[in-house]
Parts: structure tokens; C-alpha cells; sequence
């Protein structure tokens, strides 16, 4: 990701996309300067809106798409369908925490909780984790298919 502030320009308010390579031209609200990033490949964002006018630069982040997997899930007495395990790669080019400037993961476990802000390694532990859990949820399955077919069996 190329992440430079622009040079000043005669046109301090200018607002618009800068090549078709998804490289943008944002006006910072506090300082008035313009600033240019390049999105993420991958990125889905339609930024017209951040380019539109001045904007917090904090503000601005970059996200690939999210297949969404949804689960029937019993909160409160009645399953509902739930979104689950959705994933989005981001980045947030001028965010306080340099680890957000940098491309990082971050997976919707369920509806609106999030682990968030994943590098490469934290990614794998997760998955591992999951991966783990997949295994444990494999044997249930096959107890439970044999528990199943004893019961059936039963006089």
C-alpha cells in the first residue's frame, strides 16, 4: 500500500479519484492538506464519499469483501439465524496504531463481535484454534452417529 501525503496544490480542496489504479485523494478536516492513498487490492469500498469533502483522516479504511455464513443460534429461546466466522482484510492508512496501517484480518466470530486487528500469525493461531475445535466437533459427530445408531438398535 502506498500511503504519501501529497504536495500542496493550487487545488487545496480537491476532491477527486486520482488514476483508475483506486489511488484517492482525501482534503485532512484539521490541517487542510491533501493526502493520497492507495486501497488495498481487493478492496470493495466505494471512497467517492470520502474524497467529497474534507474528512478525518482516522476515518478512512480499506476492506475486501466478506462471504457471510449465517447459523441457526439459540440466544433466548428461538434460534435465529446469525452471521458467523465472516472475515475482511483491512487496513487503516493513517490510524494511531501503526499495526492497523499495515494489512490485517479481522473475523466477525458472530453478529458484531469481532476479534480484531490480526497479523499473519495471530491469523494462524486463530485458525489453528478453530481448526482444533473442528476436530473436537469431528469426534462428537462420530460418538454421536454411534450413540445414535445403538439407540435405534435397542429392543
Amino acid at each position: 500500500m502506498n500511503l504519501t501525503d501529497a504536495t500542496d496544490t493550487p487545488q487545496a480542496n480537491s476532491v477527486s479519484r486520482a488514476d483508475e489504479s483506486r489511488t484517492w485523494i482525501i482534503t485532512s478536516r484539521a490541517t487542510g492538506r491533501e493526502m493520497s492513498f492507495t486501497c488495498l487490492p481487493g478492496c470493495d469500498i466505494d471512497h467517492n464519499a470520502d474524497v467529497s469533502k474534507p474528512v478525518n483522516p482516522d476515518d478512512i479504511w480499506c476492506q475486501t469483501p466478506r462471504t457471510d455464513v449465517f447459523l441457526p443460534i439459540n440466544e433466548n429461546g428461538n434460534p435465529e439465524e446469525f452471521r458467523v466466522l465472516g472475515i475482511t482484510l483491512n487496513v487503516r492508512p493513517w490510524d494511531a496504531s501503526m499495526a492497523q496501517r499495515l494489512p490485517h484480518a479481522s473475523i466477525e466470530v458472530i453478529d458484531d463481535c469481532w476479534i480484531e486487528g490480526l497479523d499473519p500469525d495471530a491469523l494462524a493461531q486463530v485458525i489453528d484454534t478453530l481448526a482444533d475445535r473442528v476436530n473436537v466437533l469431528r469426534e462428537s459427530h462420530a460418538q454421536l452417529v454411534k450413540l445414535r445408531a445403538d439407540f435405534q438398535a435397542r429392543p
